[in-house]
């Protein structure tokens, strides 16, 4: 089976899942749900990523960037990411979406071998899955039920097609590191979280691992640290708040 029909089949069985849910809530009466824990905004901005002769910075963001999110992701959170790249625009794309948080990070490689950021392009969102309508979804009008039940058809084929992009993009970087990385690589990890509207980050850290051997995965768990640095940063911040 191929990527897209992998694509299409997630879509597909997670569009079923969330119309059977939505049919559940218009039987019941129109029942209120109890309502959603407040949620944290996190802007991500395209990482930024130096990895050795070859590479492309371009290539290499949008898969971290992709494995980040998979990280971040959970009932605490919204994510959104940003298509704006030098700090003034960053700003003002992260007030239109009204973010509370903008996490900046990059990615440096020492003595890489080259054809890490060419392996790792291949991990790149599949925009035109994520972004597609779904059939009987667009214009939909009529009952309270089944207009919920088009948003969450919606909701479901774009989660689906995020969801594939970023196991995409982790798988990428396992490949990408088994072939390219060598004993005694150096791979640093630098993130600054910033609260929108603040000009000074309150949590900032970089750290660094060296492959002890040839294929090591150096990146992933990195970007997992940086994930859980950040919820706690962000947890404690809410907290003295």
């Amino acid at each position: 089976m191929t990527t897209n029909q992998l694509v299409l089949s997630s879509v597909s069985l997670a569009a079923s899942i969330a119309l059977a849910a939505a049919a559940s809530v218009a039987n019941a009466g129109g029942t209120a749900a109890a309502p959603a824990p407040a949620k944290s905004r996190i802007c991500l901005v395209l990482p930024r990523a130096q990895l050795g002769q070859g590479s492309s910075g371009e290539d290499v963001g949008e898969p971290v960037r992709q494995t980040l999110l998979s990280y971040l992701n959970g009932p605490t959170v919204d994510l959104i990411s940003l298509a704006a790249r030098i700090p003034v625009q960053v700003d003002a794309e992260a007030q239109q979406a009204a973010c509370e948080y903008i996490l900046y990070t990059s990615v440096v490689q020492k003595k890489g071998g080259g054809g890490f950021g060419k392996l790792l392009a291949a991990a790149a969102p599949i925009a035109s899955v994520a972004g597609m309508m779904v059939p009987g979804v667009g214009g939909m009008t009529g009952n309270y039920g089944a207009i919920m039940a088009g948003q969450a058809v919606a909701s479901a084929a774009s989660a689906a097609a995020a969801q594939n992009a970023q196991q995409e993009a982790m798988e990428a970087i396992t490949g990408a590191s088994e072939k390219n990385i060598k004993k005694g690589d150096q791979i640093t990890l630098e993130y600054q979280l910033m609260k929108a509207g603040v000009v000074e980050p309150f949590a900032t850290k970089s750290s660094s691992v060296k492959a002890s051997e040839k294929g090591e995965d150096l990146l992933s768990p990195l970007i997992e640290q940086t994930a859980i640095e950040v919820m706690g940063a962000i947890r404690n911040l809410t907290a003295a708040e």
